[in-house]
């Protein structure tokens, strides 16, 4: 009996593992999407709206769910405060506090760095063209992890189920 429980837990186990890593992909498409959704707001925002950075990432806050809204609420409050910091540092100072979580890769990452290094001292026709390449930058980063997670989905749930098989085989 107790056999059992122990391979049924084991199995139980590794299916959970591999469903995880399958639905990280999902999470990685919502995040792309959601941060696409974000700038063109971002780009109305300043190009229409004509308003500074720090009430228009404000504005994104509302917009924006958690951890981004979090990251875009930091970011205005500590614009506003400045200190004697550019609006590149206080980006990339609060990527690194809100932003840790995110299931992005690393280059996307770096792109969204790069992004806010350029965002705070440019004009503003200067500005719409960094957002319409960090827009492009996203739509190739969605392209390619809806390839991915459409490649890859299926077998993170079967090498789970199947390493969690071999497991017991191996043990029992």
């Amino acid at each position: 009996m107790l056999k059992l429980l122990g391979m049924f837990c084991i199995l139980s186990g590794s299916t959970g593992l591999g469903i995880r890593f399958a639905k990280e992909l999902d999470l990685r498409i919502q995040e792309l999407s959601e941060l696409q959704k974000l700038m063109i707001l971002l780009k109305g925002e300043i190009r229409y709206m004509h308003q500074p950075l720090p009430e228009a990432f404000l504005q994104l806050s509302v917009s924006a769910a958690s951890p981004l809204g979090d990251f875009f609420r930091h970011t205005a409050e500590a614009l506003q405060r400045r200190q004697g910091r550019t609006a590149g540092e206080i980006w990339k100072e609060n990527m690194d506090q809100d932003l840790k979580g995110l299931h992005i890769s690393l280059r996307e990452r770096e792109e969204l760095e790069k992004l806010g290094s350029m965002l705070g001292y440019l004009d503003v026709e200067m500005q719409m063209n960094t957002l319409d390449y960090y827009l492009e930058q996203l739509k190739l980063s969605a392209a390619g992890a809806a390839e991915t997670a459409k490649n890859c989905r299926r077998l993170y749930q079967y090498m789970g189920v199947l390493g969690g098989a071999a497991l017991v085989i191996l043990i029992f």
